[in-house]
């Protein structure tokens, strides 16, 4: 970790808050939880709904060249491993892409290139990790850490004092990274939106999958997905419900610029599938190597018996 004295002034430490980390925050508000990450040193906080527009643009777009016909998103990790349980057979239902955790920090690190010290992230999605973020921890251990400092979260401000917070409102995204139901009729010919919440997600999908209707059938929620909001006290039916509610109302423009990071695809290897009895392996892309950077902005774990080790994962 490095010391106040080797962070250089124009060095960012940013963190993006991952969606099942509002809602575990509650009743404290988002901004509420956006402050308190500010009093712990972070100079820029970023919503994970950045992520979910690049995604969700990314799908609309990989759309466009398809057949008719149903499609299956597979963005979430969860889902990815879960599917690839089935064979080979659903690969070419599939638009795979990356997480929005990893579409946000792509595009972090391309916007702003030069300037960052660390990207960090809260939260429980698996694809926030290395090489893609510096330091990751879960809802939990961050709030440790909130409390080891004294600060807490639900007696910050709710309103933003002295910075331009970075803009949280939707425009074409579902928590997940799922396309609104809206943006996917208008751009994609009338294409409707299947979101999957039923314990018997499998016959679900099956079901879909097979008829010849033209319909983007997203199992993400039903799968436990973090990005759209499910958490131990939310279930994957209410999940976006208990996230939309305390987005701010949508925007007629994009809050991030869905050029920066162009390609998200994640292929589908299927001569991995072939060589390992069906198991459907996806390709992680390349990845660029970077010099180790600070875990955490440096005083933000200066507490005597922190629960957080300095080699936080």
């Amino acid at each position: 970790m490095e010391s106040e004295s080797d962070k250089s002034p124009e060095t960012l430490a940013i963190l993006v808050v991952g969606t099942d980390t509002v809602i575990e925050a509650l009743p404290a508000r988002p901004i509420q939880l956006a402050n308190a990450c500010g009093a712990l040193g972070f100079d820029l906080v970023v919503p994970l709904s950045w992520g979910d527009e690049l995604v969700a643009e990314a799908t609309l777009r990989g759309l466009k060249n398809r057949s008719p016909g149903p499609a299956l998103l597979c963005v979430c990790p969860l889902v990815r491993e879960r599917l690839s349980k089935s064979g080979a057979g659903l690969t070419g239902s599939m638009v795979s892409l990356q997480s929005p955790a990893v579409a946000v920090a792509r595009h972090l690190r391309a916007t702003i290139t030069g300037r960052i010290g660390s990207v960090s992230f809260v939260g429980r999605c698996p694809d926030a990790k290395s090489p893609e973020y510096d330091a990751s921890y879960t809802p939990d251990e961050f709030f440790g850490i909130l409390r080891a400092r004294g600060i807490q979260v639900h007696r910050q401000p709710d309103v933003f004092q002295d910075r331009i917070p970075p803009d949280r409102s939707r425009h074409i995204s579902l928590p997940g990274g799922c396309p609104t139901p809206e943006a996917l009729w208008q751009r994609r010919g009338e294409m409707t939106l299947v979101q999957v919440d039923s314990t018997d997600f499998a016959l679900d999908i099956a079901q879909h999958l097979v008829s010849s209707n033209s319909v983007l059938v997203d199992p993400g929620p039903a799968l436990g997905c973090f990005c759209a909001g499910v958490t131990h006290g939310t279930t994957s039916s209410s999940a976006r419900l208990a996230v939309t509610s305390l987005d701010p109302p949508r925007s007629k423009t994009p809050p991030v610029s869905f050029e920066v990071v162009a390609d998200l695809l994640l292929p589908i290897q299927i001569a991995d599938a072939e060589r390992n009895g069906g198991e459907v392996h996806t390709s992680p892309g390349p990845t660029t190597p970077r010099p180790p950077m600070a875990v955490t902005p440096p005083n933000a774990l200066r507490v005597r018996n922190s629960p957080v080790r300095s080699d936080a994962r």
